[in-house]
């Protein structure tokens, strides 16, 4: 007797929901029996990262062989999405390349995650100032870095704990204030404005930056009485 439509549709409903319980219960192998991503390891997916102390990423970085690697530049340079087509049309960044337990989702990482060495921290500023726009305290574009979402989001995270711990270098803008403004017994003058070659920062920079003209309201006009000049543009357009 031949199966009914509906009948084959409650197998097909069955079967994936056998094969969703058994992905879900199926354990997690161990690091000793699935491997470390080792950075002479090519195909990473399904490994696990090493675990290294902040002490061995900075001897790393000052070993020869991250010189022989990177060869002084940093190490989003040599980094090239595997896609096709240019890089202007590459897609967006994926969101992480190393799941919850550690292990590699794919073969071709980020340049962060691909090598076992390399994590964001502010105790070592060197690797965070590659990534940052020349002259400026500012993290670079992501597609850019090529970094994954997650590792662009410790990047920034990173970047205000180096700064607030003053491993990093920032410029601080500077502005003179009067305090009579804030305290009634304050009776000292406020500081000498800042000048460079005789012009001030606030003639540069006033204060505020953008003017807003006053809003003016479209009052005792037609302008939302289309009907009245439909007749007259439609006859232009015939």
């Amino acid at each position: 007797m031949l199966a009914t439509g509906g009948t084959v549709a409650r197998r097909l409903i069955h079967s994936s929901y056998r094969l969703a319980c058994e992905g879900k219960t199926k354990e997690v192998p161990t690091p000793e029996e699935a491997g470390y991503a080792y950075n002479h390891v090519d195909r990473k997916k399904g490994m696990y990262k090493p675990q290294h102390s902040i002490a061995e990423q900075i001897s790393y970085m000052k070993s020869k062989s991250y010189a022989d690697a990177y060869k002084g530049l940093p190490i989003y340079r040599w980094y090239k999405r595997n896609i096709k087509g240019q890089s202007k049309l590459q897609p967006p960044p994926r969101l992480f390349c190393i799941d919850k337990h550690g292990r590699f989702n794919l073969n071709h990482a980020c340049p962060v995650c691909r090598d076992e060495y390399l994590y964001f921290d502010y105790r070592n500023p060197s690797l965070l100032e590659q990534f940052l726009a020349d002259g400026t305290d500012q993290p670079i574009d992501i597609l850019k870095s090529g970094l994954c979402r997650e590792q662009y989001t410790l990047l920034r995270a990173q970047l205000l704990k180096a700064k607030e711990h003053g491993t990093i270098t920032f410029g601080v803008e500077f502005r003179n204030f009067d305090y009579r403004l804030y305290y009634k017994d304050w009776t000292a003058e406020p500081g000498k404005p800042v000048e460079r070659a005789g012009i001030r920062l606030q003639d540069i920079h006033p204060d505020p930056l953008v003017h807003f003209p006053t809003f003016k309201n479209d009052k005792n006009n037609d302008w939302d009485e289309w009907w009245i000049r439909h007749d007259k543009f439609a006859r232009k357009a015939k």
